[in-house]
């Protein structure tokens, strides 16, 4: 009798484990946007700076400042080599998402869509739930957005 209450006992924990699995990724699946930005926002706080400011007085809420994204790089085959991407602040507006960088003069941004694309359509490939990226210049008192859309190419 003692084998029989075993296997009972195995039945019911696989039972409780599936149960347990199935639960979360049916959370996992209907999540809803924004999550992930929430979770990253939750993770630094933000010095009240000139950018914050700016951006405050650009009706943006500052949620979080400084983060760094950790990436691996793997080329032919080879262990992954570290990397990482950053982005200055994270920032909302009217229940909408914005990653924010800042101009800098020794990184300066080139305006044009493909010197727009190469610098920034990592950010909104990483973070499709953001409405776009902000970028701030406190020294000129600027704050402008940009958004990527994928469309028809029409020739």
């Amino acid at each position: 009798m003692g084998r029989f209450g075993d296997w009972l006992l195995l039945l019911a924990g696989a039972a409780v484990a599936v149960w347990w699995l199935a639960r979360r990724f049916d959370h996992w699946l209907h999540e809803p946007p924004g999550v992930r930005l929430r979770r990253i926002a939750q993770k630094s706080g933000v010095a009240e700076d000139e950018t914050v400011l700016l951006l405050r007085d650009n009706g943006f809420d500052v949620l979080s400042g400084k983060h760094k994204i950790p990436l691996g790089v793997a080329i032919d085959g080879a262990p992954a080599q570290q990397t990482r991407l950053f982005f200055d602040y994270l920032a909302t507006k009217e229940d909408k998402y914005y990653l924010v960088k800042l101009e800098r003069a020794r990184q300066p941004i080139d305006w044009t869509p493909s010197g727009l694309r190469e610098r920034l359509l990592v950010y909104a490939l990483l973070f499709p739930d953001c409405e776009g990226i902000i970028i701030a210049d406190p020294k000129d008192k600027l704050v402008r957005t940009v958004r990527f859309q994928v469309g028809d190419d029409e020739e």
